[in-house]
């Protein structure tokens, strides 16, 4: 071990001697690396150059980006029906989005599982901001070290201090709080250095930054607590076009031909009597079952006082909604009480039902009724009228119906709207002696005479398959020939016993009630006599609902986001243009510097630099250069990672403690590592001697030559001795 203690000590001679003999007065040969070209500054040839272009990239593709996707989303998924246009979206305050689902849900599904889509987008600039603006400050930078070079090129402009120096690259290497409130601190100092223009912009540019950064968290905050959702049930069309609607078919009941009765296909005679559908049991099946809502196909809705059509529940319609083709009935009809004579009442007729029976009602216009056909009013009261109740047809001057129906008109086509009188009576056979009067007695009599207009419409109409109601979209009168058609059932009486027992109860009721339940009686039973008469057709606007989600997201703090975000790409690019115009210096880099020795290399001023103000390890570089000899080449490296030196060998590693200084005081600070290595083979260095044996300098006509490391004379042999 002492032997290797002396080789070491002789190789560390022989180095000083090799030195020693290179302080002749001889000058150096042409091949010494002081004859070789050394790193220039240049004015570039090109007057600029791409510098920050990642960066730009990256800022605007998470800003600008995610800002054009916000508004691009509430542009393509815009609600009309809700969210109305540009001014009523600012009279509202909101957004109104339809958010997309992936699956399709039923309407009368209470999930609901869309997610909203703007909060996804604001959560994520949100999230992304922070490394947006560690890069948007590295953008900054560029400014700054284009102000830097100008400023060290002139000895006359104002520059950096140490501290200052130190506390912007802290600033624009990180960005964050506590490197923005330290540099805050320093030049709050009443008693400090006075700092370049460029160091003040730097440091008001980083807090925008910042609070800026800040800002947007705060506005995605705003906007998770104030947007929320609603769902809606909305009609979306379909292309199939289902047979919902309802149509005359003349198969059934003949053309409108004006030389027959209407509806002829369905009069049959007997004896010379006319009958009504008498050989037809389909015709009164279909038309009872329709009355008394049996029929699965068809059914009629009373809807704003008038009876349509509508499909059953057996053509399978709930789950859509449509618009349809029908047919109408609105009756309005008015009492002929008061304009028809009656015998004076009996004060003991007051406390029973009915009324004295009426004589006649020529005042009204209808001197044929009431219509009987044998037997009298006698003056002793006593009634032996047969009057029966009827559905009496108007047609001009002729009145039909009581007797063959519609041939007891000249023609049975009638007009429309058409006119009816109606002449309903109950047999009440309690007689009251007229105290007035003795000997006479009175017969009280159940009945109702009105008369009514009846007006046929070609219906569109609707349903809402969400309610399940119908409604009513347009009417218009239908034409005559098929009024006639419709109303051609009736006049032969074949609804007038039904229209008896829906009336009796409301007899007493001579009044509006009365009326009310006469014309919605009128129409529906009319409606449910015709049904035979009626086929299917298309439906239109057919579709099905569906569940939508809607996102509210309030304006203001959707804009500010968007508006902020905006805000990120405009600084980026500003700075992108200034950089790039700045970028007109290059760094020189003879061929024997750079990594492969082949050819010159040019690298720009400005990115190395700005590398200077953001890192500290080209500081660290310059302060520990190393022992390869390539520590002029790291300095002109943009990359901080290529400026260090870097090795496994203790004797440079960096400690932290207590040292002494070259005047013997004891300083806290960085040191070199002790060498352990040495140590163990015996040879003991003080971290002093070895930095003063490896630190000689040795003079060469006014120059210095830096005596080569332990690592150039041996070091390896050092450590693989035996």
């Amino acid at each position: 071990m002492t032997s290797h203690c002396s080789r070491v000590l002789g190789r560390i001679s022989r180095a000083f001697s090799s030195a020693a003999e290179s302080t002749s007065d001889e000058p150096p040969s042409p091949s010494t690396p002081f004859e070789r070209p050394q790193l220039e500054i240049r004015n570039s040839r090109r007057g600029f150059g791409i510098v920050g272009l990642l960066s730009t990239s990256f800022v605007l593709f998470t800003t600008g980006g995610t800002a054009s996707l916000i508004l691009g989303w509430l542009s393509a998924f815009h609600d009309p029906v809700e969210g109305g246009g540009i001014l009523s979206t600012l009279r509202n305050g909101s957004f109104v989005i339809m958010e997309p689902s992936g699956s399709e849900e039923s309407f009368l599904s209470q999930t609901n599982t869309e997610t909203l889509r703007i909060l996804l987008f604001s959560a994520l600039a949100s999230h992304l901001i922070s490394i947006t603006s560690a890069v948007l400050v590295t953008l900054l930078s560029y400014r700054a070290a284009t102000q830097w070079l100008r400023a060290s090129e002139d000895p006359d402009n104002a520059n950096l201090t140490p501290i200052q120096y130190g506390l912007l690259v802290r600033t624009l290497g990180s960005g964050s709080l506590m490197s923005i409130i330290n540099t805050l601190r320093y030049t709050s100092r009443s008693r400090r250095a006075n700092a370049p223009r460029f160091f003040t912009e730097a440091l008001i540019s980083v807090t925008g930054i910042y609070l800026l950064g800040h800002t947007v968290g705060m506005v995605d905050l705003w906007l998770h607590s104030s947007a929320r959702s609603i769902s809606v049930v909305r009609a979306i069309p379909i292309e199939s076009q289902p047979s919902y609607g309802i149509t005359y078919d003349e198969n059934k009941c003949g053309s409108f031909n004006k030389t027959e009765l209407p509806c002829q296909k369905l009069i049959g005679w007997w004896n010379g009597v006319p009958w009504w559908a008498s050989d037809s049991q389909q015709y009164y099946a279909e038309s009872y079952n329709t009355l008394w809502g049996l029929n699965p196909y068809k059914k009629v809705e009373y809807l704003n006082d008038t009876a349509i059509f509508v499909p059953g529940p057996g053509r399978n319609f709930r789950s859509k909604g449509f618009a349809f083709n029908t047919y109408g009935l609105r009756v309005e009809c008015k009492t002929l009480r008061d304009q028809c004579d009656r015998l004076p009442a009996p004060l003991i007729e007051l406390g029973v039902p009915g009324a004295t029976p009426v004589t006649n009602c020529s005042k009204a216009g209808y001197p044929r009724i009431p219509y009987y056909t044998s037997g009298e009013l006698l003056a002793s009261g006593r009634d032996t009228r047969n009057i029966k109740s009827f559905v009496i047809g108007i047609i001009g001057d002729e009145m039909g119906g009581m007797i063959h129906g519609t041939p007891d008109f000249s023609s049975g086509w009638t007009s429309n709207p058409a006119s009816v009188v109606i002449q309903l009576r109950w047999l009440n056979n309690t007689p009251h002696w007229n105290t007035d009067t003795p000997g006479v007695v009175y017969t009280n009599a159940l009945d109702l005479y009105a008369t009514c207009t009846m007006t046929y419409l070609d219906v569109i109409a609707q349903f809402d398959p969400i309610s399940g109601d119908w409604s009513i979209l347009e009417t218009n009168l239908s034409q005559p020939e098929l009024a006639s058609v419709f109303w051609t059932p009736m006049i032969f009486q074949v609804e007038t016993d039904d229209l008896l027992h829906a009336m009796k109860p409301y007899l007493l009721n001579r009044g509006a009630q009365a009326l009310d339940v006469l014309e919605a009686s009128m129409a529906q039973y009319s409606m449910a006599y015709a049904s035979f008469f009626m086929a299917f057709t298309e439906a239109f606007n057919v579709t099905t609902p569906q569940v939508i989600t809607l996102g509210l997201y309030p304006t203001a703090p959707t804009l500010l986001l968007v508006g902020c975000l905006y805000i990120y790409s405009l600084i980026a690019l500003v700075m992108l243009v200034f950089a790039c115009i700045s970028n007109s210096r290059i760094i020189f880099v003879p061929r024997h510097l750079t990594k492969e020795g082949e050819k010159d290399e040019e690298r720009s001023a400005l990115d190395v630099a700005q590398t200077w103000l953001t890192d500290p390890l080209p500081f660290i570089g310059a302060l520990y250069p190393g022992g390869d000899g390539r520590h002029v080449a790291r300095s002109a490296e943009s990359d901080p990672l290529r400026q260090v030196y870097d090795s496994d060998s203790e004797l440079r590693k960096v400690g932290i403690g207590l040292y002494k200084g070259a005047t013997g005081e004891m300083i806290f600070g960085l040191m070199r590592q002790n060498p352990s290595r040495s140590r163990r083979y015996g040879c003991v260095f003080t971290v002093v001697d070895e930095e003063g044996m490896l630190g000689e300098k040795v003079s060469i006509r006014g120059s210095a030559l830096i005596v080569p490391s332990l690592a150039l004379v041996g070091e390896t042999d050092l450590v693989t001795e035996p």
